[in-house]
């Protein structure tokens, strides 16, 4: 019995150590990334079950994160592309940096919804769910706006 307890007792400070080292790494989540969108729409497709999508991803958090994919309901699928001066390239990830933002633009990065079910109407909202390696998932309504819609104008 008294084995036991002298265990127990060598045992305590060893077990205390490590709740200590747990709750240290609860507040290195302080320095974690900080994630929202701003400026989401979609311009109106000219094919009905497929769409662009555009946005600007704000990290203000101490830590860069990884977009790894985004999904939608109203969508069969969505990839991430780069445009580039001849093609589009698959993007399977895109990094955020730590106090810093990716804007998703015409002529760069960007988002191609497939499979839309109904087909965007200008002013309808398409949900878009961002997801990370890193970081918690974000969730925008992008806006279906015309073709010759301009951000910032």
């Amino acid at each position: 019995m008294r084995r036991r307890a002298l265990a127990l007792a060598l045992a305590l400070p060893a077990v205390l150590a490590g709740c200590a080292s747990a709750s240290s790494g609860t507040h290195a989540a302080a320095g974690a990334p900080r994630l929202s969108v701003t400026g989401a729409y979609i311009p109106l497709p000219s094919m009905p079950d497929m769409a662009a999508g555009y946005f600007v991803l704000h990290n203000d958090g101490d830590k860069a994160a990884t977009l790894t994919g985004v999904t939608s309901p109203g969508a069969q699928s969505v990839s991430m592309h780069q445009s580039t001066a001849s093609t589009m390239v698959d993007l399977p990830t895109v990094q955020v940096p730590a106090h810093g933002t990716v804007t998703f633009a015409r002529g760069g990065r960007h988002l191609m919804l497939m499979g839309l079910d109904p087909a965007p109407k200008v002013g309808a909202r398409v949900e878009l769910n961002l997801r990370f390696d890193d970081a918690a998932p974000v969730t925008v309504q992008a806006t279906v706006q015309p073709l010759t819609y301009q951000p910032g104008q």
